[in-house]
């Protein structure tokens, strides 16, 4: 486990590896996913810590990346071993995905929710950015992923200065405001696979100081140890 921190950021910043691997590897369509990953020095630290051994000759020999969308390291990742992407592309545009399909020479794209998703046999599953943030099944998720692959990485991200979204129900006239999950509430869903979890320590969800992002989140790296 690690806690995503300034120290740590400056440390990555000397080289940028993913920076370097980007702009070797641009693609001409324009792609959300990489805009943000140029944008945000703190994204392409977690993109290194979570895809590193991917982006290279090695690694694991098969891959599923949940919510990963498409950048211009995609094909880094789908070189030379299965590569499976399960999230709707919301972001990005018809001619950006058949761009980055092209250059792959196709991969197992999967326009759905995880949750419906019957698929296994993965050395690894990837869920970078998206617990509990966007998706707060975050305990559902391990269920989920842990008897379909032999290694879980994730990142979860939580506020522990209150924080809340006004949202409206697809479909409904319906206001929800949702409260963003602090480190109490991160923790308490990753404690029962702790057992799983290499290094688990749960003090990193308490305190709120030295965040890399303007809004002041949280960033947790973890491995969980899978099933297969």
């Amino acid at each position: 486990m690690k806690r995503i921190n300034p120290a740590l950021l400056e440390t990555y910043l000397r080289s940028d590896p993913v920076s370097q691997l980007a702009a070797k590897a641009k693609q001409s369509a324009v792609m959300t996913s990489q805009r943000w990953l140029d944008e945000t020095p703190a994204k392409r630290l977690i993109y290194h810590e979570l895809y590193s051994d991917c982006l290279s000759w090695g690694g694991p020999a098969s891959m599923l990346d949940v919510g990963g969308g498409l950048t211009a390291l995609t094909p880094l990742l789908a070189k030379g071993r299965r590569y499976g992407l399960i999230d709707p592309l919301f972001h990005e545009t018809p001619d950006g995905i058949m761009a980055i399909q092209q250059t792959t020479g196709g991969f197992e794209h999967l326009d759905s929710d995880w949750h419906g998703v019957e698929t296994g046999g993965w050395d690894l599953i990837v869920a970078n950015d998206l617990f509990p943030n966007v998706d707060q099944r975050l305990a559902l998720f391990l269920e989920w992923a842990l008897p379909k692959a032999r290694e879980v990485r994730l990142s979860v991200t939580f506020h522990n200065t209150p924080r809340w979204y006004a949202l409206q129900r697809a479909g409904l006239d319906e206001r929800l405001i949702m409260l963003a999950f602090d480190g109490a509430r991160t923790r308490a869903a990753l404690e029962p696979f702790s057992a799983r979890i290499a290094g688990w320590s749960p003090d990193l969800f308490d305190g709120n100081d030295g965040s890399v992002f303007p809004n002041g989140r949280q960033v947790v790296t973890l491995s969980v140890q899978g099933d297969c």
